[in-house]
């Protein structure tokens, strides 16, 4: 973002802020409008190119906010104890917590949702190395003594996991479900994946 963003009021900022990330939350990067940015921000597309240096531009600063806000709700919210060293342990954790961020901010949670739609270009990396560096500072730290599979590759797999579950919330406010319904849902899949991966997809002999 341009200087010039930062030197408006907090009010103006934070109206630009909130049109661009319902749109981007909204519709996918490629269809996603300037003009309806504007429009609801209520200023001229001239004066938003005074704000921002390119389309990218402002979706990068959106999508920064957006997971910045997610995991400094995360780390608000970590027990007194502290996160569980065990990797599903730890994973439930956040999961619990991550839900209620999820229900009280769908515009910005239909934004992350929707980075994971990005092509495979300068945008993308660029979009995912932000997810990386947060992921890290919340999921540094795993005891990987036990583990019978390398961290890294496991790592790779609940983060597919915590696309898919994302989605489904998503879905699910969406579908007009009640935060309860969505709450629970969300959780029992966590609780199914972390079994299945604790335990095995075989029944013990």
């Amino acid at each position: 973002m341009k200087q010039a963003y930062f030197q408006l009021s907090p009010e103006k900022r934070d109206l630009i802020l909130a049109a661009a990330c319902a749109e981007f939350g909204a519709h996918d990067f490629d269809a996603a409008s300037l003009d309806r940015i504007v429009s609801a921000a209520g200023i001229s597309k001239g004066g938003l190119y005074e704000y921002i240096a390119s389309k990218d531009d402002l979706y990068l600063y959106c999508m920064r906010h957006a997971w910045s806000s997610l995991y400094r709700y995360i780390e608000s919210h970590v027990p007194a104890s502290g996160l569980p060293a065990d990797i599903l342990e730890r994973f439930m954790c956040v999961s619990r917590i991550a839900i209620e961020w999820y229900l009280a901010h769908p515009v910005m949670l239909g934004l992350i949702v929707r980075i994971a739609r990005l092509p495979r270009d300068t945008l993308a990396a660029k979009a995912h190395a932000v997810f990386e560096r947060h992921f890290a500072e919340v999921f540094d730290g795993l005891d990987a003594s036990r583990l019978g599979y390398p961290l890294a590759r496991l790592i790779e797999l609940i983060q597919w996991l915590l696309a898919k579950t994302r989605k489904d919330v998503l879905l699910d406010i969406e579908a007009g479900r009640t935060p309860d319904e969505v709450r629970r849902h969300y959780l029992d899949e966590w609780r199914f994946f972390c079994s299945v991966l604790g335990e095995g997809v075989y029944r013990q002999v």
